[in-house]
Parts: structure tokens; sequence; C-alpha cells
């Protein structure tokens, strides 16, 4: 496999988006093409982004609703626990980089109106909108600066647009691990506990029906804000070939299936034995951040070595749903050992669900939910074959990319040259 592209990249650097810190090789055919990127498909991601972000919030707001009137507490209190603390922790994320950007000479004062609109935004806990919206915002100013105020100021405005998305991207993916993942093993542990004992946990129909729509849109939610966060990385770094249409969407239905078998296996657990699911996570998170502070660190990304072992730890915590490589470099071997632990543990999961469970009590239940596991974890390993060996960037052009005065090498590998735009350039 070549270097993955889901990469997560900090940096102290001011802002990029002046034109003294643009590459020396932003040349008016380099402009030119990057017009082009903000089009209909560029559009189209970002849309949908937004309605996989307001629909999975609206469907739990409606869920918490329901659980209110009908007298659910425990059911209403876990699921706006799972709510409420995500928001915040994303909601002072993203202001402090408001706060960073606003000390950046390079990047410009908002005005007063603006930071109003911000702190609405902020206070109703839709980060990820707000940034979403300003990426289309200059995104149309980008196009509008090519045919009117020159090349320079549509380049700056490409940048500021490059830098929104990454930042909306970095963002939804937080959301994706505290929000996303917790809230559909929660609500499908609900469902299951119905389906297999009905007389005591009681739920009518259109909560249950509720439910499983919530679950399907956290999913979807899940697999969306992968995918996109990989777009928007190869968006935003110059070294990197951009994503076509046809590999985001077999990207999409790896991360779909892969999502889906992980949350089907622990909620399998959860539902009998909710301990042994939590003990199986947390060894999970022990045993993935102990292997990136030994061996997947990487000082580029990082500070201090005090950042690399908190970074280790908080991507141990988001291994317990999906990969995300903390560095560039082949990842083959990485995916082999990840994907091995996540086989052995979710076959354990069914072990224990098929021994507890018997067949001829609701057999369509006993056969349909381990038959989706398997057959979802199948899949997510063909799509992600299919990916790397047909649909990856890498492999759209047969030219190679020279190397620059920066240090940038060929062959699509890592460039960290001081103007790299990385993805969150002043975090």
């Amino acid at each position: 496999m070549a270097d993955d592209c889901t990469v997560v990249r900090f940096s102290r650097e001011p802002s990029l988006a002046r034109i003294d810190n643009l590459k020396i090789n932003d040349s008016p055919d380099k402009i030119t093409e990057n017009s082009h990127i903000f089009g209909p498909f560029y559009v189209s991601c970002v849309l949908l982004s937004i309605i996989t972000y307001i629909a999975d919030l609206a469907l739990t707001i409606i869920l918490l609703y329901f659980y209110s009137i009908q007298g659910h507490g425990v059911y209403f209190a876990l699921t706006l626990t799972f709510v409420l603390l995500p928001a915040i922790c994303i909601t002072t994320v993203s202001f402090r980089w408001y706060i960073i950007d606003h000390d950046d000479p390079s990047v410009g004062r908002a005005s007063s109106c603006r930071w109003i609109i911000r702190i609405i935004l902020l206070l109703l806990q839709l980060s990820p909108l707000l940034r979403y919206i300003d990426t289309l915002v200059y995104g149309i100013k980008s196009k509008i600066a090519g045919s009117i105020e020159g090349d320079s100021q549509q380049t700056v405005l490409y940048r500021k647009m490059l830098d929104e998305d990454s930042n909306s991207s970095l963002l939804r993916l937080f959301h994706c691990f505290l929000y996303c993942a917790p809230q559909a093993v929660i609500q499908l542990v609900f469902l299951l506990s119905f389906i297999i004992n009905p007389d005591k946990y009681s739920l009518t129909e259109d909560v249950a029906l509720i439910q499983a729509w919530s679950i399907v849109g956290s999913v979807i939610s899940i697999a969306w804000a992968l995918t996109s966060y990989h777009r928007s990385v190869r968006y935003a770094r110059d070294d990197k070939r951009k994503m076509r249409w046809v590999g985001l969407l077999v990207v999409f239905c790896w991360q779909l299936m892969s999502a889906l078998s992980r949350i089907l296996a622990l909620s399998l657990l959860a539902a009998i034995f909710p301990t042994w699911m939590a003990v199986i996570c947390g060894l999970h998170w022990g045993v993935m951040s102990i292997w990136l502070a030994l061996g997947q660190h990487q000082t580029a990304a990082c500070s201090s070595r005090c950042e690399e072992l908190l970074l280790s730890i908080a991507l141990g915590l988001a291994y317990a749903l999906a990969f995300i490589s903390p560095r560039d470099g082949p990842t083959r071997y990485v995916y082999l050992v990840y994907y091995l632990v996540c086989f052995m543990e979710n076959t354990g999961c069914l072990v224990v669900w098929c021994v507890t469970n018997n067949s001829s009590n609701k057999p369509f239940l006993y056969y349909g939910a381990a038959g989706s596991q398997v057959i979802a974890f199948t899949l997510a390993i063909i799509f992600l074959i299919i990916y790397y060996k047909y649909c990856h960037p890498s492999l759209s052009r047969k030219t190679k990319i020279p190397q620059s005065e920066s240090g940038c090498l060929e062959n699509d590998k890592p460039c960290y040259s001081k103007t790299s735009y990385n993805l969150r350039n002043s975090s």
C-alpha cells in the first residue's frame, strides 16, 4: 500500500494563507488548476458533510424527546451525556482555534458581526457547521477573485478555503469518535435489549424505529467523516494528489462496512455483558496507545515527547473504531496488524453472542446479527484492497512528482517543507 492519506498533523506555525508563505511554484497555471478544484464535486462533498451532520443531530434530538415524554430516564440520561460532553469538547477546540487565528496577523481580524455569529453557533454547539459555511464562502470568493481581483488574491482565498475545510474535517473527526460512535453503540444496545427481552425493556414501535434510524444515521456519519477527512488532507497538502469521485466512493464503502462491523460486534457483546465490552475497549485502548507510543510516534508531528504521548492516547481511543495513521509512510503491515486485532476481538464478541443465545429463540436476530457482522467486516477488507489496488490517487498518474528545492520527495512520499500546508496549521 502507498502512504495513507489519513494522517493526523499538528503544527505551531502561523497560518500559511498569506502571500509571502505561498509555495514558490504557485504559477499562474497552478492557480488556474486550483480554481477548478472548487467545483460541483467539491461543493457536493461539503454539502453532504453538512447534511449528514445536521441529520445525525436531528435524529438524536427527536430520540431525546421521545425518551423524555415516555419516561425512559436511563436512556435519556445516557444519550444526553454523549451529546453534551462531545459538543463541549469540540466547541472548546474550535473556539481556541478562532482565538489563535485572531492573534495571527497573516489571517486577518474578523469583524464584530462575524464574531457574534461565531459565538451564537458555538453556543448552539454547531462548530463544524460554521466551518463548513466558511469553507463555501471562501471558495465562492476565490472564484470571484479569479475573474475580478487577480491571481494573488484568489490564491490567498483558496488557501483559506482549504484551511477551513481541514479544520471542519478535523472537528468532524472528533465528533465522529466522541459522539457518533458512542451513540451508535448505545442505541443499538438499547434496541437489541428490547428485542431480546421486550418484557423487561418496554419501548414503543415508534421509539424503536427512531432508534434504528439514529443508528443508521450515526454509522453513515462516521463513514462520511472518515472519508471526508481522507479527501480534505489530500486537498490541503500540496504534495498529495487529489482524490477522484470513484476513490471517494470506495473509501466511503470501506469505512461504512468497517464501522458497521465494529459497532455490531461491540453492541452484540454489550447487549449481553456490558462490563465485558467496557473491559475489551479499555484493553484495546491501552494496547493501541502503547503500540503508538513505542513504535508509531514521529517528532515532526508534535513539538515534544509529552505531546506525542498525549496524541498516542487520543488515537488509541479512536482506534476502538477506526485506524488513523499518525505519520506518513507505508501502511500495509500497520493495517494488517490493526485489522487482525479487530478480527480477533470481533470473533470473540460473536462467539459470546452465539454461545449465550439460543438459535431457536429469535433465529432471525441470532443469525442475522452474526452474519451481518461477518459480511460487513469481509466487505470492509475487500473495499480496502480495491482502493489501494485500483483507486488510490497515486495510481491516477504515471508521471512522477519532481523533487523541489523544499525537499519534497517523489512518488507521493512525505513532504515536510516549511510551506507545506498541514492539516491544522495553527493548533
